[in-house]
């Protein structure tokens, strides 16, 4: 039925009813939440604007190669900036480019330090490249370079025999008319066999290859590369006193362990049998690392 009203006047009057319109209301939850917003924002505020919270010891742990100061310079961090104001996504990021640095943790230590720690890369191999040599790690990372003819390193090709000579001198005439005895002697006085603590592993035969300190490097010979990387994490991680790898024909690799001892790898397969194998020739043969070991064909010929 319709809504009637009777006037004093008597007459009747339609008048329909006002629907009340209601505004939007927040619930007490709403309002508590936009609050708690405000003090959080006003909270964040303050802290980023007080010197309390201002950076002033940036600490470095793991480090022995490279300084804590190229660390501290690397990280971008500036003293006297908001401790949360710096990002320590970035700062990782940055001293990870580092080509000494290999893993890096960043924390921030209330109020006012932020601890840097890393390991440091270590080379596994040195690649020669055009006289220098690269180092680089397990993953393939360049952690540096340095001159090969600084430790006196030259590629096997340019190195002359040992029994090299026109014999047109007096010196190897005096050599070659000794007793057979005395012919002998240089073999007797051949150097000590050396161990990873002085000796570095050397790789020739890679071919053109690019790197930039920090960055992975990138061989011109996928395959070759290939090969590498495999030798690296399955036999030259497991022993570091090999000096020399020749990777020239990759498919009849050539190595040398302690300077002394001559290693036919040959392919780059079954490396886990082959390592086994090694570790027990060098086993038997104790301290006399001279001769030649053929792990292709599994034999040993002691030096003549």
């Amino acid at each position: 039925m319709r809504a009637v009203k009777i006037e004093k006047n008597g007459e009747d009057r339609l008048r329909p009813r006002r629907k009340k319109r209601r505004g939007p209301r927040l619930g007490k939850k709403a309002s508590i939440g936009i609050s708690m917003l405000c003090i959080i924002a006003a909270c964040c505020l303050a802290l980023l604007l007080t010197p309390i919270f201002d950076v002033k010891t940036v600490s470095v742990d793991g480090n022995t190669v490279v300084s804590t100061e190229e660390i501290v310079k690397a990280s971008g961090i500036t003293p006297g900036s908001n401790i949360f104001s710096v990002s320590l996504r970035s700062v990782r990021d940055r001293l990870s480019r580092l080509g000494g640095i290999d893993t890096v943790k960043v924390k921030r230590r209330l109020p006012t330090t932020i601890r840097i720690t890393v390991t440091e890369s270590v080379p596994l191999v040195y690649v020669e490249n055009n006289g220098s040599l690269v180092g680089i790690t397990a993953a393939g990372k360049v952690t540096g370079v340095i001159s090969a003819a600084s430790l006196g390193i030259t590629s096997p090709k340019e190195e002359a025999p040992p029994d090299a000579g026109d014999g047109g001198g007096e010196e190897n005439e005096d050599e070659d008319g000794g007793a057979d005895g005395d012919a002998e002697e240089p073999s007797a006085e051949a150097p000590e066999p050396q161990t990873s603590e002085n000796a570095i592993t050397v790789v020739y035969g890679m071919g053109e290859m690019t790197y930039s300190v920090g960055d992975t490097v990138k061989f011109e010979d996928e395959k070759r590369a290939s090969k590498l990387m495999e030798l690296m994490d399955k036999f030259l991680s497991a022993d570091r006193d090999f000096t020399e790898v020749d990777m020239s024909v990759y498919d009849n690799v050539t190595m040398v362990y302690r300077g002394t001892l001559d290693v036919r790898l040959g392919t780059v397969e079954e490396l886990e049998y082959k390592m086994k194998l090694f570790q027990k020739i060098v086993e038997y043969l104790g301290g006399n690392l001279t001769g030649t070991v053929d792990l292709q064909r599994h034999t040993y010929n002691p030096k003549k």
